[in-house]
């Protein structure tokens, strides 16, 4: 299993306030994120999830840079406009989460970050609910397991919400 969190954290990249400030000036000036400085709340909660994220992937995101569209603008303006592989459409319920405070919508956040990044990194064809419950792994990593479990109590019953929060269940009992 790759475990994004490890490899972002032991790459050699400085940890600091400005590098953080450099990547959301980055980040924000992204025309498809407009939308996002448009709610501060909704900015808020990137900001709170580029305060978890290990500099290392920031630095990495801003080589391989993700976009957030609105659904609405993905679909205004078609998909041949948008990179696929790096874009993250953001369907209205989860627009709606981003506005709520808490750290639900962080965690929403740092698993569509880490789907991305999975796929990039994995060349393999990896089963679809693997990816998700790795996706997982590194939310709970950075400290979001609980509001993660709270966002899986919230779906519709499905045999994917079973493994994914017997797979949370477990990493807090401590087995891996």
């Amino acid at each position: 299993m790759l475990n994004l969190f490890q490899k972002y954290r032991r790459a050699a990249a400085p940890s600091n306030r400005d590098q953080r400030e450099q990547f959301s000036t980055y980040f924000f000036a992204h025309e498809d994120h407009a939308w996002i400085g448009a709610h501060p709340q909704i900015q808020q909660a990137f900001n709170d999830l580029f305060a978890r994220l290990p500099s290392a992937l920031l630095v990495n995101l801003m080589r391989h840079p993700l976009s957030f569209v609105p659904s609405q603008a993905f679909q205004r303006n078609g998909a041949a406009r948008y990179q696929l592989g790096n874009t993250i459409v953001v369907f209205p319920e989860y627009q709606r989460l981003l506005t709520r405070k808490g750290l639900e919508a962080v965690a929403f956040l740092a698993h569509e970050v880490a789907m991305v990044l999975y796929e990039v990194e994995t060349q393999d064809d990896k089963d679809p609910l693997m990816a998700e419950v790795e996706a997982d792994k590194f939310v709970c990593d950075i400290g979001l397991a609980d509001e993660l479990e709270q966002l899986l109590l919230g779906m519709d019953e499905s045999s994917e919400k079973r493994l994914r929060l017997t797979y949370l269940t477990f990493k807090s009992l401590g087995i891996n």
